[in-house]
C-alpha cells in the first residue's frame, strides 16, 4: 500500500500549519518594521488585525483547530499592498 501512515500525514499538516505561521509572521515583520513610513489608517489596521488575532489566540485551546492563518496572512498581504511597493508582498525589506 503506497498510503503514508497516519502519523506521516499529521506531519505534513502541521508543516503547512507552520508555513502559513511563517508567512504571516514574516508579513507582519515588515509592516512594524515599516512603522513609520505607514499612515494612521494602515497602522489602525494593524492593530485590529493584532487584536483580533491576540483575542483569538486567548480563547484557543490545543485541542481546537488553530487560528485560520491563511486569513490574517491575506488581510497582512492587502495592507502590505496597500502601503506601497517597498511593503508589496515578495519583497525583502
Amino acid at each position: 500500500m503506497n498510503t503514508p501512515p497516519f502519523t506521516g500525514l499529521r506531519q505534513l499538516g502541521s508543516r503547512e500549519k507552520r508555513a502559513r505561521r511563517r508567512n504571516f509572521y514574516h508579513r507582519y515583520d515588515l509592516l512594524l518594521a515599516n512603522w513609520d513610513l505607514l499612515t494612521n489608517r494602515i497602522q489602525q489596521e494593524i492593530e485590529v488585525i493584532r487584536e483580533d488575532l491576540h483575542d483569538e489566540l486567548a480563547r484557543w485551546r490545543p485541542h481546537e483547530a488553530e487560528p485560520d492563518w491563511n486569513a490574517y496572512s491575506d488581510r497582512v498581504n492587502m495592507i502590505c499592498r496597500e502601503g506601497g511597493s517597498q511593503l508589496a508582498p515578495g519583497s525583502t525589506h
